[in-house]
């Protein structure tokens, strides 16, 4: 049973990522190109982004233990409003670039630390169970205020746009609530294995050009990572001891951002060279090879 204090922390941080997460500037590659900004340009900023957050993964994580959860999450919102100003005001590529340094910092000082928090909650209260109930409603909520956000900024396009994104909201709520009805009914393993695959047919789909086709594709793909996230999350907090939560959650994501790193320039420019369906047909592709060497390694180190 969730004592009342637990249940305050957990509304707080729901409403706290709902704020944090609302996807009013989704569109931001849109707006740099109204900026005046090349792809490759763009691809840059991504980099930086993700550079600067692999340089500050684990230094926020360890803050995060180190100084409490309250006070890096409101830095971290300290830094969105810096971000946000500067990208009203710059006009110049290396203004954009700080404002994407200032929102990798944003980024830093929130990753893991919503999640650890909750789990430290649940631990207080000897009620750990709960917390794939506890993460499925946190991404519930992020998909919401991220789609709701995108749907907002949507009116400011063509219309076309609008309806994909309604479209992707409705996907992305029944993806997310789906996240914690598998984990009941698959191994970790297993939910791993075929989300992975489902990715990788995604990704080859691009490769047809029918419009409609992309849009379906578009919303598999983005389901399939709502279900992703919760699972991820909840393997390693069951992995990680208290005290150190924020920190080696911290890590994941410094893996993730050293591999964004160079990932975002080179597609930029493989899309100006070869188009979007190629290149994301051809990331397809990678993915496949990835996952049957990760499947060969395992069949041949269980035998």
């Amino acid at each position: 049973m969730l004592s009342p204090i637990t249940r305050r922390n957990l509304c707080l941080s729901y409403g706290y990522a709902a704020c944090a997460f609302f996807g009013i500037t989704t569109l931001w590659v849109i707006f740099l190109q109204q900026q005046g900004l090349s792809l490759v340009e763009i691809g840059l900023c991504e980099s930086v982004f993700h550079l600067t957050s692999f340089l500050s993964e684990v230094p926020s994580g360890i803050l995060a233990d180190r100084f409490g959860y309250r006070s890096v999450l409101i830095g971290s919102r300290l830094m969105a409003i810096g971000h946000a100003i500067i990208m009203l005001t710059a006009h110049s590529l290396t203004w954009f670039i700080v404002a994407f340094i200032l929102q990798a910092w944003a980024y830093n000082l929130q990753s893991g630390t919503i999640a650890a928090a909750q789990y430290d909650s649940l631990v207080t209260d000897q009620t750990t169970q709960h917390y794939p109930r506890v993460t499925t409603t946190l991404n519930t909520t992020i998909e919401l205020a991220d789609t709701i956000g995108v749907v907002l900024a949507g009116w400011f396009l063509p219309n076309h746009l609008i309806t994909t994104y309604w479209l992707y909201l409705i996907v992305a709520v029944i993806a997310v609530v789906t996240a914690s009805w598998l984990q009941r009914h698959q191994t970790q393993r297993q939910l791993l294995i075929k989300l992975c695959l489902g990715l990788v047919i995604a990704l080859l789909s691009t490769f047809g050009h029918a419009i409609g086709l992309l849009v379906i594709i578009y919303l598999i793909i983005n389901s399939l990572m709502a279900m992703l996230e919760p699972l991820f999350s909840n393997y390693y907090n069951q992995l990680i001891p208290n005290g150190q939560r924020a920190t080696l959650l911290s890590v994941a994501s410094m893996a993730f951002s050293l591999a964004m790193v160079g990932s975002f320039p080179l597609i930029g420019w493989l899309i100006q060279i070869l188009g979007f369906t190629v290149t994301f047909g051809s990331c397809g592709l990678l993915t496949l090879i990835a996952l049957l060497g990760i499947c060969r390694y395992e069949f041949h180190t269980v035998n």
